[in-house]
């Protein structure tokens, strides 16, 4: 749901029955400020991190919403709670941005990243930068990144994670690559 800031929200008020709702039939349960279900959600709230980038890989892959207000808004809203808390419950722990996954499920540093890169921000802006230095900062010896830096969602680097491994630093660089990309097309 999205809130008045601009951003997002995970989840709805346990609406049953939505797979067999047409498009129509569900924008008006969700929109129509006449329903009770619209009059459930408090749009007022701030936004959720986590819902807003799961948003945001939608828009920054779409030609045109990716530089829509829209879009832009909740991408200034995002980088700007990187390494902090979450304003919802469910994802609140800052740990939560540097635990990853490939394929992007929860929204993290590295999926965040993508999103913003894909919508050609710049990588001097300072949320952004900071980001970037920290990956850099944290690759390993051997070239890759872990799993996960959290201190409460630990993961242990063997053969097993070795696989997600490639992939997140496979992500790293292609986030690294359209970063330096985006610059050199505008110097």
């Amino acid at each position: 749901m999205r809130q008045d800031d601009g951003g997002w929200v995970i989840g709805s008020p346990g609406i049953i029955g939505i797979p067999n709702l047409s498009r129509n039939e569900l924008n008006d349960l969700t929109s129509n400020k006449n329903r009770q279900t619209s009059r459930v959600f408090d749009k007022s709230k701030p936004f959720s991190a986590a819902g807003t980038g799961m948003v945001l890989r939608a828009f920054s892959v779409h030609p045109i919403y990716r530089k829509s207000e829209a879009a832009l808004t909740a991408a200034s809203l995002l980088k700007s709670k990187f390494f902090k808390k979450d304003n919802w419950s469910s994802y609140q722990h800052p740990d939560n941005w540097i635990r990853f996954q490939y394929p992007f499920w929860w929204t993290n540093l590295i999926s965040a990243l993508d999103s913003l890169s894909l919508m050609e921000l710049s990588r001097d802006d300072p949320d952004i930068k900071k980001t970037l230095k920290w990956l850099i900062e944290h690759q390993l010896r051997d070239g890759l990144w872990k799993v996960s830096y959290s201190k409460i969602h630990k993961s242990p680097d063997n053969n097993r994670t070795l696989n997600s491994r490639l992939w997140i630093t496979l992500a790293i660089c292609r986030i690294f690559k359209r970063f330096y990309q985006i610059e050199n097309k505008r110097n």
